[in-house]
């Protein structure tokens, strides 16, 4: 028998919020371009594209033309596009300085589509200083269509003060709904950590739980693969990318081919993540969608919460207290006392 999602409320108002932020945008039989696809092995940016895939399915939406940041092409998307249609950048947590690639597509799409309807997919924002913060707000400011969609209230506040379009909005990967859980769990926790620049340094260490600690770049436990598949896909996509960034004629003429296994690499992405969190009775972690993730597929959770607060700033916004979860920003003393707690709910 499947057990009912704890979280199903929470994801239900969720959706309803996402739904009801892109029909004041988007509506049937719109025509849009989907921008910026997520071609890395982070599965909460995979996450947020196949939501995005799903909201706009429902909503009627047709997407005419898909890239990723290697593969835009002007032309193919204006000649796909048309006159009326809309430019959609994707989601996540990149608007700012902490990924600098993915901020310099933003900001040249934004410089180049003057004349169109660009709408900013939900995004955490943070800079580094003021100066560079500035330097968007004028790129931005001078866009006469520019929607800048946000997933917490620190965001608006910073867009809001440069006089930007901004609105709140939930992460686009609860569209995709309640999922089930993968198999039974392995550990009593698996504490999924951050590995890259946004970690903030915390650590579970007791003695008195099965912790299985990990992060979802460096692949998966038991599977034959997570030692070299990466290595070989992410030398395939450099490959594709060197390709693509040094030919204009393949940008403009063979972007589909680059687009064909978008969805299919982004959900298997999804399936590995859904595969890693459900080892664990209950799920540590400091990665949002590490979180956003365990809730749609009902585990009990205990956060902490990356270098600028992105969880909590979420939590904040759109998510009442659940008594599954644990948010502990600052006091790893009661850690023992939380995970014992999170395991009474599974």
């Amino acid at each position: 028998m499947v057990k009912s999602n704890i979280y199903i409320d929470t994801i239900k108002e969720q959706q309803k919020l996402l739904f009801d932020c892109l029909k004041m945008i988007l509506k049937q039989g719109d025509k849009v371009a989907l921008l910026d696809f997520p071609n890395h092995n982070n599965v909460g940016d995979n996450a947020i594209w196949l939501g995005e895939k799903a909201a706009l399915k429902k909503i009627g939406v047709e997407v005419v033309y898909e890239c990723d940041i290697y593969g835009f092409s002007e032309l193919a998307l204006r000649k796909h596009l048309g006159n009326d249609g809309i430019v959609l950048l994707h989601g996540g947590g990149n608007l700012g300085s902490v990924w600098p690639e993915h901020q310099r597509f933003r900001e040249r799409i934004i410089q180049s589509l003057q004349d169109m309807t660009v709408v900013q997919l939900p995004q955490s924002v943070f800079f580094d200083n003021d100066d560079e913060l500035r330097a968007f707000g004028n790129i931005a400011g001078e866009h006469q269509n520019l929607h800048i969609l946000v997933r917490d209230k620190v965001s608006f506040k910073m867009l809001d003060d440069l006089n930007l379009n901004v609105q709140l909005c939930p992460d686009m990967a609860f569209a995709i709904g309640a999922i089930p859980s993968e198999g039974n769990p392995k550990v009593d926790v698996v504490w999924l950590s951050r590995s890259d620049h946004e970690s903030a340094g915390y650590d579970i260490n007791d003695a008195n739980f099965k912790i299985e600690k990990l992060d979802w770049l460096q692949g998966e436990p038991g599977r034959y693969y997570s030692k070299f598949s990466p290595k070989i896909t992410v030398r395939i996509r450099r490959l594709v990318q060197r390709i693509f960034r040094q030919s204009s004629f393949v940008r403009n003429h063979c972007w589909k081919m680059n687009t064909t296994f978008f969805d299919a690499l982004a959900q298997r992405r999804l399936n590995r993540g859904v595969r890693i969190l459900s080892r664990g009775k209950i799920v540590a972690t400091d990665r949002l969608h590490g979180h956003i993730i365990s809730t749609l597929i009902g585990k009990p959770q205990i956060l902490f919460d990356n270098h600028y607060k992105k969880i909590g700033n979420y939590r904040d916004c759109f998510e009442p207290a659940h008594e599954a979860i644990f948010y502990d920003l600052d006091n790893k003393s009661n850690i023992e006392e939380n995970i014992s707690k999170a395991l009474d709910f599974s």
